[in-house]
């Protein structure tokens, strides 16, 4: 299969790349910074250089794909104008003469918003997102553009982690550096996380299967903020210390997205599960390895 991929260099992107790659999969990745050609090419996949907000910088690629994943954000001014330049590039794309085509949008968990009274499965309300509140939109744009020749999905992701980046590596980091895991808040709000390889192997399923529809992707897992450092504080050797960082302080240099870090979500995977999908790398279960994982990946960085 060939699968054009926009933010094929970014945090999640790498994985996806890898593992599409490593099933087999002929990859062309989206790339903004020339610099950035030699690391997709690492992967194992060919690079086109240009940005999501100019669709002639990939259009053409993307019209010689079966599937197209996007991936890319863009963090300049008006995000959403960008994002929705990608849908609809990548969408035209989609509707080619070449078919049938598979296109796979990505979201993210905080559009459900706060927890309720029972998981929040794929079909959950969105009328409470709070934090990129247009992409429940994109969502349905993405969804209402399926056809017989065209299958279209969105993942949401929970909080992704895994190498040196993501979720978990500010724990790990303030529990060596300072002697406890820093966490935000009160930690009584519960984050689904979901690593990096998990999450990659789900964009593969989705694809190969051309599945339709909404996946959740989270590790199943429905700990607390708090219990998440003490794990992340053991793995490093720090016995469980944890400490607080109040609100008000996280939002001086975190703005709103200090907020993100105290919503508590209750979410639910039916859909993701009935694709086979099993996450392999609760946190919970397996903090050591990902305190091992970060450690190394620090290392050679």
């Amino acid at each position: 299969m060939r699968v054009f991929v926009t933010g094929g260099t970014g945090y999640i992107g790498q994985g996806v790349v890898q593992h599409l790659v490593a099933a087999g999969h002929v990859v062309t990745g989206l790339v903004r910074a020339e610099e950035r050609v030699p690391l997709l090419t690492r992967l194992g996949a060919r690079a086109v250089l240009g940005n999501i907000r100019d669709p002639e910088a990939y259009a053409a690629a993307a019209g010689e794909s079966d599937a197209l994943v996007h991936l890319g954000f863009d963090a300049g001014e008006q995000p959403a104008v960008a994002d929705r330049t990608a849908v609809d590039t990548l969408l035209a794309a989609a509707r080619g003469p070449h078919g049938p085509r598979t296109f796979l949008y990505t979201s993210g968990c905080l559009v459900v918003g706060k927890a309720g009274a029972a998981p929040a499965y794929e079909d959950a309300s969105t009328a409470g997102a709070l934090f990129n509140t247009w992409r429940p939109a994109h969502e349905e744009l993405v969804l209402a553009a399926a056809s017989p020749e065209l299958a279209t999905s969105v993942v949401r992701p929970g909080w992704v982690y895994g190498g040196d980046r993501g979720a978990v590596a500010g724990y790990f980091a303030t529990a060596l550096d300072e002697g406890k895991a820093a966490y935000i808040g009160e930690g009584k709000n519960r984050m689904p996380l979901i690593h990096r390889d998990d999450l990659a192997e789900l964009y593969r399923l989705v694809l190969e299967r051309r599945a339709r529809g909404i996946f959740h992707a989270f590790d199943q897992g429905q700990d607390r903020v708090l219990d998440q450092a003490t794990a992340a504080s053991r793995a490093a050797g720090r016995g469980g210390a944890t400490r607080s960082i109040p609100l008000e302080e996280a939002r001086k240099t975190l703005g709103p997205w200090a907020d993100a870090y105290c919503l508590d979500q209750w979410l639910g995977s039916r859909r993701a599960e009935a694709l086979g999908w099993k996450p392999r790398r609760p946190f919970a279960d397996t903090a050591d390895q990902a305190f091992a994982e970060w450690r190394a990946a620090r290392a050679a960085a």
